[in-house]
């Protein structure tokens, strides 16, 4: 039960509903995600936002809505990135369950992509926040049967497994140089370590997304095709 309270977050996702109003997926630090109904106007993405919610059910309704602090504006590449992140969320986040963490860290992505800096790394330090959290933290220092990872021997990611012995596929001196990857926002990669990172995050992301493809990355996909030609 929800009555005029106040969260802080971001706007996920918004599309009409019904006459004169808006379906709103909210992202708070107060209570995770939340959707609800808005009559008013709502502040567009990734902008820091402060709304009230009221409501029993799971659909609240929101009031109130406005922004608070800097805007965060993206372009290019990064606007399709920050599409990526929300779509990310608004598919794997449970209702209305506290996870501060993913929020601080999806503030910190969003401030990486405003500034320009490593799209890739900004991505891959936020996948694996979000996994953590959700509890599918993927473990560098042990394979899926516990045993722990050995420098000189191969692994492939199993999906819901971890990893396994390979004839082909990551070193286990490369899994281990990942170290202690805790929840510290934000994660300091190496730059070489990112393509491993995103073939492992890819194949760990799509054992909870399901066989329903991600509609940001067609719309980005189709973008480059678009100007390529």
């Amino acid at each position: 039960m929800m009555r005029n309270e106040p969260l802080h977050g971001y706007v996920l996702h918004q599309r009409a509903y019904r006459e004169n109003s808006k379906l709103v997926n909210f992202l708070s630090f107060e209570a995770g995600r939340v959707d609800g109904i808005a009559r008013q106007s709502i502040p567009s993405l990734y902008q820091p936002t402060l709304l009230f919610a009221t409501g029993k059910s799971t659909l609240k309704t929101f009031a109130k809505a406005e922004t608070v602090g800097t805007a965060n504006v993206l372009s290019g590449d990064a606007l399709f990135a920050g599409f990526y992140l929300n779509e990310l969320l608004v598919r794997l986040l449970p209702h209305q369950e506290p996870l501060p963490i993913v929020v601080t860290a999806y503030t910190h992505a969003l401030q990486a992509l405003a500034d320009q800096q490593s799209l890739i790394a900004t991505l891959r330090r936020f996948e694996l926040v979000l996994l953590s959290q959700l509890g599918y933290a993927i473990d560098f220092k042990n394979d899926r049967l516990g045993v722990p990872i050995q420098p000189h021997l191969l692994y492939r990611y199993q999906r819901d497994e971890g990893f396994a012995l390979h004839t082909s596929g990551e070193t286990g001196m490369s899994l281990l140089a990942m170290g202690d990857l805790s929840d510290e926002v934000p994660l300091i990669l190496a730059e070489e370590s990112l393509p491993m990172l995103t073939r492992i995050l890819r194949n760990a992301l799509a054992a909870q997304l399901g066989d329903k493809p991600l509609k940001s990355r067609a719309l980005w996909i189709s973008s480059k095709t678009n100007i390529s030609k």
